[in-house]
C-alpha cells in the first residue's frame, strides 16, 4: 500500500471512530411529505448530460452504500470534531434515505480553496461562515451550527501590552489599535468595512505566523472566535500570549454547511437531519459536549467585558433564530422553509 492511500485510510478510520460515539434517540415519527422533498427527483443539475457529473442520487432506502466527502482547513485532526460528528449524526438519523458515509479529504485547504473544491465535485460538502458571495456559488444549510457564536470574538494580546487594553472605554479609540485575520476570512473584510486597521495572513501559516505576530508586537491583536480561542492558545503554548479581559466584538456571522447548487437533494437530507437532532434534543447535547463551547458560553457571559456591536455587510441578514438552543421551533421552522416543507415531526409522546 503507497502512503497517501495509507494516510487516507488511517484518517478515515480515525474519523469513523470519533463519529460512532452517540446514541440517537428514537424520539420523532416523521411525514412522508418531508421524505418526498428529501427524494425529490426533480433536481436541475449543473453539466446533467456531462458522463463525470457527481451523482446526487440520495432515493429512500435504495441499499447503496455511498460516500460523502467533506472539506478540512487544517492538519490537526481535533479541527472541526463538532461540525464533523453533527453531520455524521444528520446522516445517520437519516439513513431511511439510505447510508451515508463521512470521509474527510486527506488536504488540508484555504476557505477559498473548499469552496473551489465543491464546485469542482471533489469535495460534496464544506462548513465555514456564510456570505453573500458564497450563498450565490454553494447552498446554504441555514442552521448557524455554532449558534452565532462565530460573530463573538475575544483579542489575544501580547501579556506585556495586556495593560493597553484595560484602559480602552470606546469602540472608537479600539478601532485604532492594529489587528490581524486570515487573508480569505470573511472576518477580515468585516472588520475593514467597520473601520479597524487589519492586516491579513495567509491560510497556510496562520496558525503559527498570527500569533507570532502578536509575539512580536508587529500588530496590538488578534481577534478570535470564542469557540476556538482556549485550543488556540493551548496549542500554541506561549507564555507571551494571554486573552484580553477587556472587550467583546460581536457582529452577526453564522457557520454553515454548504453543498453544490444541483445537491438540493443531500442538502434537504441534512436539513431534515438538523431538524430531527433538534426535535430529539441530541443537537444540543453535542454542542455542550465540547469543552470549548462551555468556556465559550462563560466568554460570552462575562459581564466585566465592554461588548462592540458591529455591521456585516457581506450577509444577506440577520437571523432571528441563530441561537436554536434557546430559539429551537424558530430554527426548525427555517428549516421546513427552506425544504418547502410544513411541519416534518411528530414526537411520538404526542
Amino acid at each position: 500500500m503507497n502512503r497517501p492511500t495509507a494516510f487516507f485510510i488511517v484518517n478515515l478510520m480515525a474519523c469513523a471512530v470519533t463519529l460512532s460515539v452517540l446514541p440517537y434517540p428514537a424520539t420523532a415519527l416523521f411525514y412522508e411529505s418531508a421524505q418526498d422533498v428529501v427524494n425529490d427527483d426533480g433536481v436541475e443539475r449543473i453539466n446533467e448530460n456531462s458522463d463525470d457529473a457527481p451523482s446526487d442520487s440520495l432515493d429512500k432506502k435504495d441499499g447503496a452504500a455511498n460516500t460523502v466527502v467533506i472539506s478540512k482547513a487544517f492538519a490537526n485532526n481535533d479541527f472541526g470534531k463538532y461540525q464533523i460528528s453533527v453531520l455524521s449524526r444528520a446522516l445517520e438519523v437519516t439513513s431511511d434515505f439510505g447510508e451515508l458515509t463521512v470521509s474527510l479529504h486527506p488536504q488540508p485547504m484555504s476557505q477559498s480553496r473548499q469552496l473551489r473544491s465543491v464546485l469542482e465535485g471533489s469535495v460534496d460538502i464544506m462548513w465555514s461562515v456564510t456570505s453573500k458571495s458564497r450563498e450565490s456559488k454553494l447552498t446554504p444549510i441555514r442552521l448557524p451550527l455554532l449558534r452565532g457564536y462565530s460573530g463573538h470574538r475575544i483579542i489575544v494580546v501580547n501579556k506585556k501590552e495586556k495593560a493597553q487594553f484595560e484602559g480602552i472605554t470606546s469602540l472608537k479609540v479600539l478601532k485604532e489599535k492594529k489587528f490581524v485575520q486570515g487573508s480569505d476570512w470573511p472576518d477580515l473584510k468585516i472588520l475593514k468595512a467597520n473601520g479597524f486597521g487589519v492586516m491579513s495572513e495567509d491560510w497556510s501559516t496562520w496558525f503559527s505566523s498570527m500569533y507570532l505576530l502578536v509575539e512580536r508586537n508587529v500588530v496590538d491583536g488578534f481577534p478570535r472566535n470564542i469557540i476556538e480561542i482556549h485550543n488556540d492558545i493551548q496549542y500554541f503554548d506561549s507564555s507571551t500570549l494571554a486573552i484580553d479581559e477587556n472587550h467583546l466584538i460581536t457582529y452577526p456571522n453564522y457557520e454553515y454547511f454548504f453543498v453544490r447548487s444541483d445537491k438540493q437533494q443531500l442538502a434537504n437530507r441534512i436539513r431534515l437531519g438538523l431538524i430531527r437532532l433538534i426535535q430529539s434534543g441530541e443537537l444540543e447535547e453535542i454542542f455542550h459536549s465540547i469543552d470549548t463551547h462551555l468556556l465559550a458560553n462563560e466568554l460570552l457571559n462575562d459581564t466585566k467585558r465592554q461588548v462592540h456591536q458591529l455591521e456585516n455587510p457581506l450577509i444577506p441578514g440577520p437571523l432571528d433564530y441563530a441561537d436554536w438552543v434557546k430559539t429551537p421551533q424558530l430554527a426548525v421552522k427555517a428549516m421546513e422553509l427552506e425544504m418547502g416543507s410544513p411541519s416534518v415531526a411528530i414526537d411520538v409522546s404526542n
